[in-house]
């Protein structure tokens, strides 16, 4: 295999440059070519060293493809055939190429074996350990460290935060001799990922350092706890203390529009994206085609989704749930075929899809969906695509189906499917089947939940009988069961008031955004 003629005047017999234009192409980020020129240099009578070795390793373990491993494999025994596989370079290197590629007990026998381990192949065993979530070894591993530096630590404070083993993280966040913005975004995601906003945004108003991962953090930890408006609050503040919000950012922030109902600050999203160029991102068409969705304007989610050049499944999907969402079942299914001649379709594509069926009175087309699933489509049904058909059914008014279909479930039905169930029942005041759907759920359930005695109550109360509605209602409330406030919120002024049920004193939250 020739180089080209530039790269050809530029080779002369020494290793050092071949070793030079080996680690250039790793720094263009040419892991295949870094391979090819050391097989060139292999024909030019030139063997590897401690310089070269460490590079041809890190190149394999980051092309990711099936055969890479063999590849790292037979570097691995030149190094032993050259006499460098001794080197503390090496050695590093091989340490990575097997953890990269998740051989945990070839990566220990390399680590054993180095007669020398700097805080590099430490770090590097320690970040094994913790993202395999062996947190008592990789403590363990820490404790013995001779010398432990930031990442040292960081690692364990980001193992310990994705295990949710908060006192854990804390403990070595507090024994840090000096802490660097990962340390502090570490400790942030420690207690996000705990549900514990309360101490995050404390933490946060401590932070030396913040980035925008810092914000970013923050943010998606409001969306997860259902606090939207503060995590639109919270853009408003990055943006005030001249961080500049990226993807990531914009994609949280319109999941909390969409939740909110807030277009106008959806539409300020769409077109901050757009002025900065994000639009071509799929995680960006996904959010705005649910944000429009969401807040009514199922046009723009339309107009969004046929403008972007680049979908994935999930902009299908979002744009699929959108139709159903909506009502709008046959453009849904008229979709779903274009998707097919794209991409295939996966799980979430059919919850969508028999949804839309379901909203539409489709029962034909949202059965002969869900028989097409596994057999064409390799995609093999989930309790909730169950639910899809039994809410279908139930939507039809065809109870007796329904509770066949139900019985012949290889699952055991959730609430989600008694409760669709019964609600139809509620909805078209059937007692006979209702009735039959109470004995079910009592006869099966360990306990009843609020939701479902209040269905119970509503059914005997949609069919006239008070007085069995008032008695289940009054076990309710004998039981000490507390039913959860329904609330609705609106915008004012750049201001979201949130109103609960029964609740008559006005505006009893605000919250600035």
């Amino acid at each position: 295999m020739a180089l080209s003629a530039s790269c050809i005047s530029i080779l002369p017999n020494d290793i050092r440059n071949w070793n030079k234009l080996v680690k250039n192409n790793m720094l263009n980020r040419n892991p295949k070519k870094a391979l090819l020129t050391y097989i060139e240099m292999q024909e030019h009578g030139f063997q590897g060293d401690n310089f070269t070795f460490p590079i041809l390793l890190k190149a394999v373990a980051s092309l990711g493809t099936s055969c890479s491993y063999h590849i790292g494999l037979a570097i691995h025994g030149q190094t032993l055939k050259a006499g460098f596989s001794d080197h503390p370079f090496v050695q590093t290197a091989l340490l990575n190429l097997y953890i990269s590629f998740h051989c945990f007990d070839d990566a220990c026998k390399v680590f054993r074996v180095m007669p020398v381990k700097d805080v590099v192949a430490w770090n590097s065993m320690l970040d094994a350990y913790a993202s395999k979530g062996k947190l008592d070894d990789a403590f363990e591993l820490f404790s013995s460290m001779p010398v432990k530096d930031l990442t040292s630590f960081n690692i364990m404070i980001s193992g310990f935060a994705k295990a949710g083993q908060i006192s854990s993280a804390k403990r070595v966040f507090d024994q840090m001799p000096e802490r660097d913005v990962v340390s502090w975004n570490s400790m942030l995601l420690a207690y996000i990922e705990a549900g514990d906003m309360e101490c995050a945004c404390e933490l946060f108003s401590l932070m030396e350092f913040k980035n925008v991962i810092t914000w970013n953090t923050m943010i998606t930890g409001f969306v997860r706890e259902k606090l939207y408006a503060e995590a639109v609050h919270f853009l408003n503040e990055m943006k005030a203390e001249n961080y500049k919000p990226d993807y990531v950012t914009i994609v949280g922030v319109l999941s909390a529009c969409a939740h909110l109902g807030s277009l106008e600050n959806g539409v300020k999203l769409h077109l901050y994206a757009m002025d900065n160029r994000l639009t071509s991102i799929p995680h960006i068409t996904t959010a705005l085609i649910d944000m429009y969705s969401k807040c009514g304007c199922i046009q723009n989610s339309l107009a969004v989704f046929y403008k972007s050049q680049i979908k994935d499944v999930y902009c299908w999907n979002s744009m699929i749930s959108s139709l159903a969402l909506h009502g709008f079942g046959n453009a849904a299914l008229k979709l779903f075929e274009e998707m097919n001649t794209v991409t295939n379709p996966d799980s979430i594509t059919f919850i969508g899809m028999l949804s839309a069926c379901s909203h539409s009175g489709l029962v034909k087309e949202g059965c002969k969906l869900f028989s097409r699933m596994e057999w064409e489509f390799g995609v093999a049904p989930t309790l909730e695509h169950y639910a899809c058909i039994v809410d279908l059914l139930c939507r039809a008014k065809l109870f007796t189906q329904a509770i066949q279909f139900i019985e012949d479930m290889p699952f055991e039905p959730g609430e989600a499917i008694w409760g669709s169930l019964l609600s139809a029942c509620v909805v078209h005041r059937d007692l006979e089947i209702g009735e039959r759907v109470i004995k079910m759920i009592s006869e099966n359930a360990s306990y009843l939940s609020d939701g479902e005695v209040l269905m119970f109550s509503n059914l005997y109360a949609s069919c006239g009988l008070m007085e069995e509605a008032n008695r289940w209602r009054n076990m309710l409330n004998d039981s000490g069961i507390v039913k959860n406030a329904g609330y609705s919120s609106i915008q004012v002024n750049g201001r979201f008031h949130k109103f609960l049920a029964g609740d008559k004193s006005g505006m009893n939250k605000e919250i600035p955004i």
